[in-house]
Order: C-alpha cells, then sequence, then structure tokens
C-alpha cells in the first residue's frame, strides 16, 4: 500500500513537472489558440486541441486563462502531421483540462525572463498507466531526451546519462503551481490493477531551482489533499482494497546537491482522517500470532477485517523519501478498537520492512476480556479440589496482569520485518510465552480468601498435578 501511496505522490510530481514544461510554452507575449495547442504538440509530442484562449493585453498582469485543453497520448512526429486540426478522440485522451490559468510576473519579462506567478489546474482528469514492462506512459516527458547522433549505436548500450541540475538551462522561479479538484486514474499493467486519486488538490509553491545556487535554490514547498482508492479487488499485493482520504503538507528537494543529479527527497507530515483497508498483511501476521490468540481471543480479530476510521485528528505519519528507502516516524492509527503507534523503515524497490508496532486496545475491553477468560479457566479446571477452592475471575484477573500497562491499558509492542508480503512478526512486550505460565502464580492470589489454607494443603501433598491441572487449561481448546 506504502508503495502505492508513493506512485500517487509521484505521479503529482511528474505532473509538476509537466506543468512546467506547458508554463515555458504558453507565457510567450504573442498567445492564441493555434499557437498554444501547436507548441504544446510540438514539446509534449501529444496531439492537442484547446477550445478557448483567453488572453490580451493585460494578460502579464490579470492572467491567460486557456479553456477545455484535450491533450493525447504520445504520438510520432508522421501521426502528428496527420492529426493536425483534428480533435483528440475521447478514446484516446492522456489528459482533459477545463480551465489552465496561467500568471507571470510583469517586471521580468521586460528582461527578457519568464518568471511564474502562478499556474493552476482546474478539474483536470489524468489518465496514467504502466504497461507489463513498467514503462510509464509520462517517460518520454519526464526522462532526457536522446542526443541526435550520426555515429552507429554501439553493440552494447551505455547506460542513459542521469538528469542533473546542469541539464536545466535557466534558473527556475514559480510561486505557486498546483491542480483544484482533480482525479487521476492509474492501471497498473503488470497487476492489471486499476487505482484512483480523486478530488485532488494540491500546491508547490515557492519553486525555486537554481543550477549556480543550488545549495541555495533546491526546493519546492507542497501541499497535498486527495482521496486514493482501488478500483476493484488487488489481485496480488500487500492489502486486499484500500479507501483513504489523505493531507499532506511538506518540500521536495528534487536535485542531490553533493551529485547535482535529480534524485528527489520528499519530507512530509502525512494525515489520513478518514480510511478503511482490508486485508493488509502486516495486520493480518499480527492477529495470527498463537500467543496472541490464545489471550485475547475475539478481540484481536478486527486486524483481520475492514479496519475503518472517520474523523481522526491523530491519524497520520512523518516520513522522509529518498529512493529507494523511506523513514517513518511518529505513525498513528486511531482505531474503533485500538490505537495504534509505529515507526521503522521501508525499502520501496525490495518491499523490506523493519517496523516497530504498538497496539492500545481500548480499555472498555478489559472486563469483556476477563470474563472471557474466566469463562475459558473455568471450564477447563476439572479437578474437583482445585475447582472448589479457585476463583476462575481472579485467574483470569491474573492472567491479564501481564498485558497491562501502568494506565490499565493492554499494550502490546511488536517487531516487524520480513516484507510487506510475507511479514515476520515477534512479541516483543509482554514476553507471554503462553499462558499456562499461570500455573507459577502463586497459591494466595488464584484461591479466595475461605478456601486458602486448604488449597495450601492440598498443594503442598500433590503441587504437580495442580500445577498440570492449571498450566494446560487453554491446551484442550
Amino acid at each position: 500500500m506504502l508503495k502505492k501511496l508513493l506512485i500517487a505522490v509521484g505521479a503529482v510530481i511528474a505532473g509538476i513537472v509537466v506543468l512546467v514544461i506547458v508554463a515555458g510554452v504558453i507565457v510567450y507575449i504573442t498567445v492564441d489558440k493555434a499557437f498554444v495547442s501547436a507548441q504544446m504538440t510540438k514539446v509534449l509530442n501529444r496531439q492537442v486541441s484547446i477550445e478557448k484562449v483567453d488572453a490580451n493585453i493585460f494578460a502579464a498582469l490579470s492572467g491567460i486563462e486557456v479553456q477545455k485543453v484535450a491533450v493525447s497520448n504520445f504520438k510520432t512526429p508522421q501521426e502528428l502531421e496527420a492529426l493536425q486540426g483534428k480533435p483528440v478522440p475521447v478514446g484516446d485522451i492522456f489528459a482533459d483540462v477545463e480551465t489552465l490559468r496561467v500568471k507571470v510576473k510583469f517586471w521580468p519579462l521586460l528582461k527578457r525572463q519568464v518568471e511564474l506567478k502562478e499556474l493552476i489546474l482546474y478539474s483536470p482528469v489524468i489518465n496514467l498507466s504502466r504497461n507489463k514492462q513498467g514503462v510509464l506512459n509520462i517517460d518520454d516527458l519526464i526522462k532526457p531526451k536522446k542526443q541526435p547522433t550520426d555515429k552507429k549505436e554501439p553493440q552494447t548500450k551505455e547506460p542513459a546519462k542521469p538528469f542533473t541540475a546542469d541539464d536545466i538551462p535557466v534558473a527556475v522561479a514559480v510561486g505557486v503551481m498546483g491542480i483544484k479538484n482533480g482525479t487521476i486514474n492509474y492501471y497498473d499493467g503488470e497487476y492489471d490493477q486499476k487505482f484512483q486519486i480523486y478530488k485532488l488538490t494540491t500546491f508547490a509553491s515557492d519553486i525555486g531551482i537554481d543550477p549556480k545556487e543550488l545549495e541555495k535554490k533546491d526546493e519546492i514547498k507542497l501541499e497535498l489533499g486527495m482521496g486514493i482508492k482501488t478500483v476493484g479487488a488487488m489481485k496480488t499485493g500487500s492489502v486486499q482494497s484500500f479507501d483513504l482520504t489523505i493531507n499532506a503538507a511538506g518540500k521536495v528537494i528534487p536535485f542531490d546537491v553533493k551529485t547535482r543529479q535529480f534524485e528527489p527527497e520528499v519530507v512530509l507530515h502525512v494525515a489520513v482522517p478518514d480510511g478503511r483497508i482490508t486485508g493488509l498483511q502486516i495486520f493480518n501476521a499480527v492477529a495470527a500470532m498463537p500467543v496472541l490468540g490464545d489471550y485475547l481471543g475475539q478481540h484481536i480479530s478486527f486486524l483481520k477485517g475492514k479496519p475503518e476510521w472517520k474523523g481522526s485528528k491523530e491519524t497520520g505519519v512523518d516520513v522522509r523519501y529518498k529512493a529507494p528507502r523511506l523513514d517513518m516516524a511518529s505513525g498513528k492509527l486511531d482505531l474503533k478498537e485500538a490505537k495504534l503507534r509505529f515507526d521503522g523503515s521501508m525499502n520501496v524497490d525490495t518491499k523490506a520492512i523493519d517496523l516497530n508496532l504498538e497496539m492500545l486496545m481500548n480499555k472498555e475491553i478489559n472486563d469483556s476480556l476477563a470474563s472471557a477468560l474466566a469463562q475459558k479457566i473455568g471450564g477447563n479446571l476439572k479437578n474437583p479440589d482445585i475447582k472448589k477452592y479457585a476463583d476462575p475471575d481472579t485467574l483470569a484477573r491474573l492472567a491479564m496482569q501481564p498485558l497491562l500497562n501502568k494506565d490499565g491499558v493492554i499494550d502490546l509492542q511488536v517487531k516487524v520485518e520480513g516484507s510487506v508480503k510475507k511479514a515476520d512478526v515477534k512479541l516483543v512486550k509482554p514476553q507471554l510465552g503462553s499462558l499456562s505460565n499461570i500455573g507459577k502464580i502463586s497459591v494466595g492470589g488464584i484461591t479466595v480468601e475461605a478456601g486458602k489454607d486448604a488449597v495450601k494443603k492440598f498443594l503442598n501433598e500433590d503441587q504437580q498435578k495442580v500445577l498440570e491441572g492449571l498450566g494446560d487449561f487453554l491446551k484442550k481448546k
């Protein structure tokens, strides 16, 4: 699931790159529909149709509006020539934009410089896809193009030259760039799976990238709000389905200052006020731990169901991502049944995880759990002499003691390793072992006061038999 969220953030960042390209075309002083569509077609290698361009002599101050923009998927030069002047077919739309609004700074124009003040896409619908070979349908826009050469291609192809800050011809300065009420439909051909980002409103602000002063100008502020969900049940992966509302704020550092290569580092606080998750493998692995099943039984089964939360002010996590490592800190998930706290890291490429997970069960379940344990204990005390004097309710309360923290809340701490698809979980605290340890509890704690002396005498005569009777009460279930 985390990878899918990263794909969503990556799609937004890729969209910003595309917006920069578009902005470089439409801020020319000579602006009309034919000019804009022709220039966008040339730069994007896509068929572009525009219904209207609203620009006048004051456009540099008031802004330029481009309305009803349709952009096709990639086209060869020959295909573009044949399609010139024709509308983009509905079945071939890569992006459909209701309105695109651009404002430029006036004074830099007098110096023959273009600095964007604002670029906003209103109600865009973008169709992203990745084929079975892992190629995105926007790779041609975000990867550097090969330079033409007269030499024949060598038999062994050299790796593509990485994109660096030095490949940017001028400093980039943008006030605000963003999307309002957008939709991104994403199809993953490798897994035959669909996802949708909806109600996308995101703003990149104070964008400043200067190759000559990269140490000082290499940052984009980012605010993000959206919903993301699976479309249909997932056929593979670490989760069956999800629907999350996400609000995030932070920054993107596009270039590594030391190498000057395009290696984005993303630092965000991600809030998830509403959500639903089904079949999360990590939850399933925790719920399947035998020792927790012995103690908590049905009280932990919610992890295998459909955990859901609404209007949470706490649920979220601080993330730092720089490929391939994702670090998480101060993670919180507030469910109806429990509060989860987590931190750790994940390798996005290998899916390897190293997480610390703490689960604080709602205190309201204590009485219900004690009652269930007492019933189980009482049903397994077969020896009439023990059953006569032992109190199942007291036994149950004592069995719960290792689970409780100083506030009287069931507190479980788990280490999660392995991968998101096959999590290896280990209960770190408390060290429960098995409920059979209850047989080692002192006599005074497990008997009613009236029968204490009698049970002491009985234990002195046949202690081993008593311990076996108490210690194995769960194994018969």
